[in-house]
């Protein structure tokens, strides 16, 4: 669902420039853009052939997210080719000071790749879930049942639940969505207060995840049990 998204702002960002009439457009608006691409290659490419097996999706669920990467990439990409900042000027801080823009920038850098690695760390933490029951079930299709002489039949690893423990599943259950929020809340700092875009897109992944992570907590309350779950909490570590 991703992948239609992350072509409309390659494309977005290939034909709008000269279509207002500019020949060039500032480095940072490619950064922005290649940051915003280079997550979905992750999620849309990568994700899906390093995950073991992949569950399925109701049909409105996924037409409603492909409508919002359509939307979100539009809105984004249209900012960065040739709506929004179109000149290095442009990206200069109106304070006076020019160190404010270039502390701005690496400072929002260094969130968004805070919060991709760690969004990439607690996915394959998920991952191994699958993977270390795959492997079981692998030897244990090997062996042979007692009372048949048969071997066994592989069970289905897309319903193996566990409580991830590793990282931040120490503090909360879905320290993956929380380090998304940290890369995208990155992607906002470097974009800067007037980009609308980036703040909507910020804002629209908390008002989503931020209620599934609640709903998941009370399902792991109600598989596993108050004492399995213990002080963790949905998605803020300490607070929610």
């Amino acid at each position: 669902m991703e992948t239609p998204g992350m072509l409309t702002m390659l494309y977005i960002m290939y034909t709008l420039p000269a279509q207002v009439g500019m020949a060039q457009i500032p480095w940072e608006n490619k950064l922005m853009a290649g940051l915003y691409v280079g997550h979905y290659i992750y999620r849309a490419v990568l994700g899906p052939l390093i995950t073991p097996s992949l569950s399925p999706i109701h049909p409105i669920v996924w037409l409603a997210a492909m409508a919002f990467q359509i939307t979100n990439a539009t809105s984004l990409g249209g900012y960065f080719g040739g709506y929004g900042p179109v000149t290095r000027e442009d990206w200069k801080p109106k304070t006076g000071n020019p160190y404010v823009n270039g502390a701005r920038i690496e400072l929002g850098l260094m969130l968004f790749f805070l919060g991709l690695l760690g969004n990439m760390y607690h996915d394959d933490e998920l991952r191994e879930i699958r993977r270390s029951a795959m492997r079981r079930q692998a030897k244990e299709a090997e062996e042979a049942d007692p009372s048949t002489g048969k071997k066994k039949g592989k069970a289905n690893v897309d319903k193996v639940y566990m409580i991830p423990q590793n990282g931040l599943f120490h503090f909360i259950l879905y320290p993956h969505y929380f380090c998304e929020w940290i890369e995208w809340a990155g992607y906002f700092v470097m974009a800067g207060p007037n980009c609308v875009p980036a703040r909507n897109f910020l804002l629209n992944e908390v008002a989503t995840m931020l209620p599934r992570a609640v709903q998941g907590k009370a399902w792991y309350v109600k598989k596993f049990g108050k004492e399995k779950v213990g002080n963790k909490k949905a998605v803020l570590p300490g607070i929610w």
